[in-house]
């Protein structure tokens, strides 16, 4: 093709992004063979219409609306759209910047579009994984925690009805179900029903502890004895996921039901493996305090990782102080009283400290079991998909505070607990953030190298956050040891980072402050260096 041959359409339709043009009263005038591949149409569907004739209502009252706030301010702006379907919501991140013409008079609006979709959905998973995780922490009552989890699944999926069901003691009936979008004939109809393969979604699941997926129900044999039950909650598709224990026993599934015959997506599947995890969690938090009090739970779980002896050492170690302050105000009121010095200020004031004391060592214990009832599964992973997980997961909130990133990643095969690993460094990113917003550095700048050392992956991430003093690097893997406010965290993260990467990665984890040069310019801040066996 001659040079003088090339359109501009021809190189635009080259391009992977959304691209289209509409004039200032929303008509269509073109757009780019990405935009008709991706929404399934064709040009004359698209040009010389307005949003209302393309998209459903709510979709076109979100792009105008962008729309409308772009010819006012005039502003070139990234906007983050959404597109309302039946099956989920799909998000676009939207480039929107004025046309003018010879005259500098606007005459429309170019747009650029791309499918974030997949970032999003994991942005607002881990947000609601927090709140669980949250509401489990603060021991709310089970049955509220676990219609939040059916709440967050059926606001993001409206074609979706939730139960979770409880076995009994001997894991071999249904016991109790939760299920607050399904008639009551169901929750009546499902309780008793036998624990065995080809009973049911839920008995089948519990029995072969795997995921059961049943696009039919009307033809499927599972469902054949039962139908009684369907036909009454008019659901026709499931997906049922069996519900372990933390020493992998079945207390129950979690299921997904459908008033329609289809398959579930890949999103729901995310969705009914992540909740089922957060159920398991709460559902054995809640066996523990009601059934097994006289069963210390912490040891078995901390005997998979250390001996009795290295977790009665840590918590012996968490409650020196405290039980040393105890000791010293009843002491001290003792010694006032026989001295004749004693006024009920002081005994006021010893008490305070003692009631301070034990809430403090009830908090030291009911942390250790949270993290220690925990459920892992070892996999093979890449690490460079990894760290790109946990920069998509904060991706927003780095760029909100203007946070830059300086990456310099080989990509090298681990295996592993990938979930703890990401929690991990997670953890060393909010750090650093805390850092750089606490030492109001103007560039704020994090950098992160991975690279291959004799048979290790070593990850490194630094700051330019003018490092840890001296007398805290020194007791940053401290269990409980912190420098924040009680209300931004329980203080155990970093602790908790060096046992998933001591005790369960078989790596380790160091920190020091350290000078370097980045773009002739020198710096210093705190450098993180995790050490991983390669797989």
């Amino acid at each position: 093709m001659k040079q003088k041959d090339i359109k501009p359409e021809d190189i635009i339709n080259l391009i992977d992004d959304l691209i289209f043009l509409k004039d200032l009263d929303g008509i269509y005038q073109n757009c780019n063979k990405a935009y008709l591949e991706y929404f399934n149409k064709n040009m004359n569907e698209i040009v010389g219409k307005n949003d209302f004739e393309i998209f459903n209502k709510k979709t076109a009252i979100n792009f105008i609306q962008s729309d409308n706030e772009l010819l006012k301010n005039k502003i070139t702006k990234t906007y983050d759209e959404r597109i309302y379907n039946k099956e989920e919501t799909i998000y676009l991140e939207t480039i929107k910047t004025i046309v003018y013409d010879k005259k500098n008079n606007p005459i429309g609006i170019l747009g650029i579009s791309r499918d974030i979709t997949i970032r999003k959905q994991y942005e607002i998973l881990y947000q609601e994984n927090q709140i669980i995780f949250e509401m489990i922490i603060k021991k709310e009552p089970l049955e509220e925690i676990l219609n939040t989890v059916i709440n967050f699944v059926e606001e993001k999926c409206p074609n979706v009805m939730c139960s979770i069901l409880f076995l009994n003691k001997d894991k071999k009936r249904i016991e109790k179900a939760i299920a607050p979008s399904l008639p009551n004939s169901y929750i009546k109809n499902i309780k008793g029903i036998k624990i065995a393969a080809g009973v049911a979604a839920s008995g089948t699941a519990a029995f072969l502890k795997k995921r059961v997926i049943i696009e039919n129900i009307n033809t499927h044999p599972y469902w054949q004895a039962y139908k009684y039950i369907t036909n009454e909650a008019g659901i026709k598709a499931c997906c049922s996921q069996p519900i372990f224990s933390s020493i992998d026993e079945i207390l129950g599934t979690f299921t997904f039901y459908y008033k329609k015959s289809k398959r579930p997506s890949s999103y729901e599947l995310r969705l009914i493996d992540s909740f089922s995890h957060l159920c398991s969690i709460a559902m054995q938090k809640d066996i523990d305090e009601k059934e097994f009090k006289e069963k210390n739970l912490l040891l078995i779980h901390q005997s998979k990782m250390a001996s009795l002896g290295e977790m009665l050492e840590n918590i012996a170690h968490q409650w020196r102080q405290p039980l040393s302050l105890i000791s010293t105000c009843a002491s001290a009121v003792k010694i006032q009283r026989e001295v004749g010095v004693l006024n009920e200020d002081l005994v006021d004031e010893a008490l305070d400290n003692i009631l301070n004391s034990t809430k403090y060592l009830t908090k030291t214990i009911d942390d250790f079991r949270s993290f220690f009832l925990k459920n892992r599964s070892k996999k093979d992973f890449f690490i460079k998909k990894t760290i790109e997980k946990v920069l998509n997961l904060t991706s927003a909130k780095f760029k909100n505070k203007e946070i830059n990133f300086i990456k310099d990643i080989e990509d090298l095969p681990i295996f592993g607990f990938e979930n703890e690993l990401l929690q991990v460094l997670i953890n060393i990113l909010n750090n650093a953030e805390d850092a750089l917003i606490l030492n109001d550095i103007k560039n704020k700048l994090i950098f992160i190298n991975v690279y291959k050392k004799n048979n290790d992956c070593i990850i490194e991430i630094k700051d330019n956050a003018n490092g840890i003093p001296q007398h805290i690097i020194e007791k940053v893997f401290e269990p409980y040891f912190t420098t924040k406010h009680k209300s931004q965290g329980t203080g155990i993260g970093l602790y908790m980072s060096q046992e998933i990467i001591s005790k369960h990665m078989y790596g380790k984890i160091e920190v020091k402050n350290t000078n370097f040069f980045f773009e002739n310019k020198q710096y210093y801040g705190a450098l993180f260096k995790i050490t991983l066996p390669l797989k």
